[in-house]
């Protein structure tokens, strides 16, 4: 059933199980289940990053636009970075992206000053 479409509460649901530990009693998962649910997630992914509030068209100046380029540039690198198959350049890219947060909250204190 899970083949088929089936989500896991559901079929949780149907067999009348309480836990899912039950319920994993009764899945035999394959090593094609495993594969094809890694590529669906892969390709699909089912969170992805919010889009930049703003379009090219609608540039802005001063700190508000400062803040709208560094969002653009924090979906284009989050983007980039779920395209990546090496882990280790995923690493190097995640480290910039959390630069690129702390600098856009330390540019967010100045807004307020």
């Amino acid at each position: 059933m899970l083949r088929s479409g089936l989500s896991f509460p559901v079929l949780m649901k149907l067999l009348g199980h309480v836990s899912p530990e039950m319920t994993m009693r009764y899945v035999d998962v394959a090593l094609t289940d495993l594969q094809r649910e890694f590529q669906l997630a892969h390709d699909k992914p089912r969170h992805l990053a919010p889009q930049p509030k703003t379009s090219l068209a609608l540039l802005r100046t001063g700190l508000v636009g400062l803040i709208d380029s560094f969002l653009a540039t924090q979906h284009a690198l989050e983007m980039f970075c779920r395209s990546l198959p090496n882990r280790d350049k995923r690493a190097h890219l995640d480290r910039l992206a959390n630069r690129l947060t702390k600098i856009l909250a330390e540019i967010r204190t100045l807004k307020t000053i």
